[in-house]
């Protein structure tokens, strides 16, 4: 992050993540230097609203960027889209990389979420693949801002597959984001 942007956050939110991030660990070590170890557990099962979490984020980052387009145009939009799109494909290749695999057998899981269950269809040369767990598809249709939120989040799968290997193709068949039930992906070895 540069440091103008890093400033900006700092303005924005005047430390109140990092001290609310700050405060609960502080708080839970004490806790766990007292009464041990299990204390993580019982902190773990009261989980967190992810939903809440995620659409604050969103809708606040949506909130600039309609401010950015209002001033400088539909170019501010296609300036992150075009980021996206390269962090998403440096992504794919760093996993790929890492892993020194990537074959179509070895991105599904990234599809699946490891849920074997979620492949309605595979081959060698193929494989449809459902999800039904998408906090952005859910937060974009709760809020009424799905062609942005495809755009920028959805549309940049095919950027995953390709940097994961050049040789396979990204389809997205549906989302949730459309109002179907599912989103289905059809990863493939191109021909």
């Amino acid at each position: 992050m540069s440091e103008p942007v890093r400033e900006l956050q700092q303005n924005l939110f005047g430390g109140l993540h990092d001290f609310h991030v700050e405060r609960t660990a502080t708080l839970i070590d004490a806790v766990r230097q007292e009464l041990g170890d299990e204390i993580l557990d019982v902190i773990q099962e009261t989980g967190i609203d992810r939903y809440g979490l995620y659409r604050w984020h969103m809708e606040r980052m949506l909130s600039w960027i309609d401010g950015l387009i209002k001033k400088y145009g539909p170019n501010a939009l296609d300036i992150m889209i075009d980021k996206q799109r390269k962090v998403r494909h440096e992504q794919g290749s760093q996993i790929a990389g890492e892993s020194g695999k990537n074959g179509l057998e070895d991105i599904i899981p990234f599809f699946t979420y490891g849920n074997p269950e979620n492949i309605l269809t595979k081959d060698d040369r193929q494989a449809t693949i459902k999800a039904t767990g998408c906090l952005a598809a859910k937060i974009a249709v709760d809020i009424d801002r799905r062609d942005m939120v495809y755009r920028l989040y959805c549309n940049i799968d095919q950027d995953f597959v390709a940097g994961f290997n050049r040789d396979l193709g990204c389809e997205i068949v549906q989302t949730l984001m459309d109002g179907c039930d599912c989103c289905i992906h059809r990863i493939y070895v191109k021909e």
